[in-house]
């Protein structure tokens, strides 16, 4: 893609050789077990692939955007979304944060160890009651003797069952508006943490989804991340990041699903001649790759605006990366839709991987805010109320 230079190529094509012979053997069996093996982790963090936006003084790579997104691109060419988000929400998401964020005591007892994959991060915002609505969370953190202390329920936490730590968002102040949330890093082993279920899902299979139980946490002033009425801001900035990453995500997914069911159309036969060369059958793929090359330039688009704007504006690409979520993640679930279609009675079977790109690029248009929501955003940012 345009976007990138050639060392981020470069980056890329060393991750897809580590997937191929490292990752893509066992995706099978972490996918029917419904879990994959923290080693996951240590083993990717001893390649370096978990520091890339972490900067070298605590044991990364000091990358930029570009090469985050090169890898995620690359990445998410791998049959297993859950494990990748897992593997992306802890190194590009959680400790992008930290390192951001975090008071330097913070820094030091957890980024060293989370780029080494030793410990793993989640991002705790979602509630039972509470998911695009973000301000109606009822999680609280309330001030008793000079300590805080976390009382609430989160769902949906990628990595919730395997966390050594968690950002948590709360409301530290209800009357303060926007500037009553504040984020908390909760050490897993603290008393009154606990997993109260795994959620069975329909794909993302290999990728642990829990919900959580915050039972009255005991939390020092030193367990905040940045300063207190600060959550709102940084929740805002580190979405707007995490749906440029489920973009590239499904845009991998998306393009790879299309390679190999053109490759399939090439090899089954059917009338005396490929399926790909059958009329309607090579209608349908003309029309996944006219989608793709668009979907590209969004991601790149969107890419681009957060790239070229400052962190410490709010906006950061804002209605690029709205817009090019909605698009881009639904796409993908079609192209992933039409290719099944492709395989006829072979992709509604497990014997090819087409069933599975459609089960785990399904939840795209969901996770990290709904399309619904994408499209609320961007007319709000192009001034349609």
């Amino acid at each position: 893609p345009y976007t990138y230079y050639e060392e981020h190529q470069i980056f890329a094509d060393t991750v897809r050789k580590y997937i191929r012979s490292k990752l893509e053997p066992h995706i099978d069996e972490w996918e029917e077990a419904e879990y994959f093996p923290n080693s996951v982790f240590s083993e990717l963090g001893e390649q370096g692939f978990l520091g890339i936006l972490v900067p070298e003084t605590y044991g990364g790579i000091g990358g930029d955007y570009k090469m985050a997104a090169a890898w995620c691109e690359a990445f998410g060419e791998l049959c297993s979304i859950g494990l990748t988000v897992g593997v992306n929400m802890h190194s590009l998401v959680v400790s992008h944060a930290l390192s951001l964020y975090g008071s330097e005591e913070l820094k030091k007892k957890w980024l060293p160890l989370a780029v080494k994959g030793e410990k793993i991060g989640a991002y705790a915002f979602t509630e039972p009651g509470a998911g695009s609505d973000l301000a109606n969370i009822s999680t609280k953190a309330q001030r008793k003797n000079g300590r805080w202390i976390l009382e609430g329920t989160k769902i949906f936490i990628t990595n919730g069952s395997r966390a050594d730590f968690i950002l948590v968002l709360a409301k530290t102040d209800p009357s303060a508006g926007y500037k009553g949330f504040t984020t908390f890093v909760v050490d897993t082993s603290l008393k009154g943490f606990s997993i109260s279920r795994n959620l069975k899902k329909l794909g993302w299979k290999a990728s642990d989804t829990s919900e959580l139980v915050l039972d009255g946490i005991e939390l020092g002033d030193e367990c905040v991340l940045g300063q207190v009425g600060e959550g709102w801001i940084q929740a805002s900035k580190n979405l707007n990041w995490e749906r440029v990453m489920l973009i590239l995500t499904s845009l991998a997914g998306a393009r790879k699903c299309f390679v190999e069911t053109y490759r399939y159309a090439q090899e089954r036969k059917a009338f005396g001649r490929p399926i790909g060369e059958i009329p309607a059958v090579k209608d349908i793929l003309e029309n996944i790759y006219a989608k793709l090359k668009l979907s590209e330039s969004l991601s790149h688009f969107a890419l681009d605006a957060v790239c070229s704007s400052k962190h410490s504006s709010e906006k950061m690409g804002r209605l690029e990366v709205s817009l090019a979520k909605r698009y881009v993640c639904d796409t993908a679930v079609w192209i992933a839709d039409r290719c099944l279609q492709i395989y006829g009675g072979y992709g509604y079977t497990t014997e090819f991987p087409v069933e599975r790109w459609l089960r785990d690029l399904r939840l795209m248009p969901i996770g990290g805010g709904t399309s619904e929501i994408m499209a609320h955003i961007a007319l709000k940012e192009l001034g349609v109320r």
